[in-house]
């Protein structure tokens, strides 16, 4: 199963249009998408506006791949769990955010193990590739990266 998700914050339609997309052409493979507050709504995988923070954990922790908005918290949640993340940067252009900082952290984070950076639409598709080749290899390489007591903290401050 792909997880997606827009995060808590803010729509994200370009994002859930291209998943649609992908789900249209993958009809073998599952998709869940949280999709937030946007106006697209998704016809060909599963959705729903928001996941409890329970359900959003039991979601990443059944997925293959995780499909997200460059976002720290969808970062630090997959990373945790060891799963691939597909990051897709929100653009200030499209309106989709005040300012292009998702661009900086994807650029930050492309080079990390288990992050597939899609800098654009048209490179979605290879990056969700690339991700699922990496989920099913055998002992995919994640780096730990934080304590627990600090991505505690972060996810109280991210649901809070």
């Amino acid at each position: 199963m792909i997880f997606v998700t827009v995060g808590s914050m803010m729509a994200f339609d370009r994002l859930i249009l291209c998943m649609d997309k992908w789900a249209l052409a993958h009809a073998d493979c599952e998709v869940l998408a949280q999709i937030g507050g946007g106006t697209y709504r998704p016809s060909h995988m599963r959705c729903t506006r928001m996941l409890s923070p329970s359900k959003f954990q039991e979601a990443v922790r059944d997925a293959a791949v995780v499909v997200a908005h460059a976002g720290m918290g969808s970062y630090f949640v997959a990373a945790e769990m060891h799963k691939p993340i597909v990051m897709l940067p929100r653009l200030a252009a499209n309106r989709e955010h005040t300012t292009d900082h998702q661009l900086h952290t994807i650029k930050w984070l492309r080079d990390r193990p288990g992050v597939f950076a899609a800098m654009s639409d048209d490179e979605l598709d290879s990056a969700i590739d690339r991700a699922l080749k990496s989920a099913s290899a055998a002992g995919a390489n994640f780096a730990d990266f934080a304590p627990e007591p600090f991505l505690m903290r972060v996810r109280h401050f991210l649901v809070n």
